[in-house]
């Protein structure tokens, strides 16, 4: 089952959600760290053992990071820049509410298309966000 949010529900929601994307930004980033590192390493060594262990708990941590943000019915658009979508109805369409790392407020809004599911064009949010 879809959650919807509301624009103040969402809004609310924007530290937390901010938490988890500093938590999977940085793994996903550690992780590639890790990788460039790995290819200096005598494979089977002890050094590559402990760096395999290291890039498992990264990986981990980043698999609990965006596990959050599904529990909290939060969709990870893009990682890297941290962009995330609330489900969400504008005049009673379906809709995704858009939101990235570092922006104040949530702003704009993707219309959703049920055979792809977002479409690429960020509207200004300019209509009132129902009631979920």
């Amino acid at each position: 089952m879809i959650k919807l949010f509301t624009l103040e529900r969402a809004t609310r929601l924007l530290p937390v959600v901010e938490a988890h994307l500093d938590v999977l930004q940085t793994s996903v980033r550690d992780a590639a760290a890790l990788g460039r590192e790995a290819t200096s390493l005598r494979p089977g060594g002890i050094a590559a053992r402990n760096l395999a262990n290291e890039l498992g708990f990264v990986i981990h941590t980043a698999h609990d990071a965006k596990a959050e943000l599904d529990r909290l019915g939060v969709e990870v658009i893009d990682a890297e820049d941290g962009s995330v979508a609330f489900p969400a109805q504008v005049g009673g369409e379906m809709v995704a509410l858009t939101w990235r790392r570092g922006q104040d407020a949530i702003t704009h809004y993707r219309r959703l298309d049920g055979a792809t599911g977002t479409t690429a064009d960020e509207r200004p949010l300019a209509a009132r966000v129902d009631a979920a």
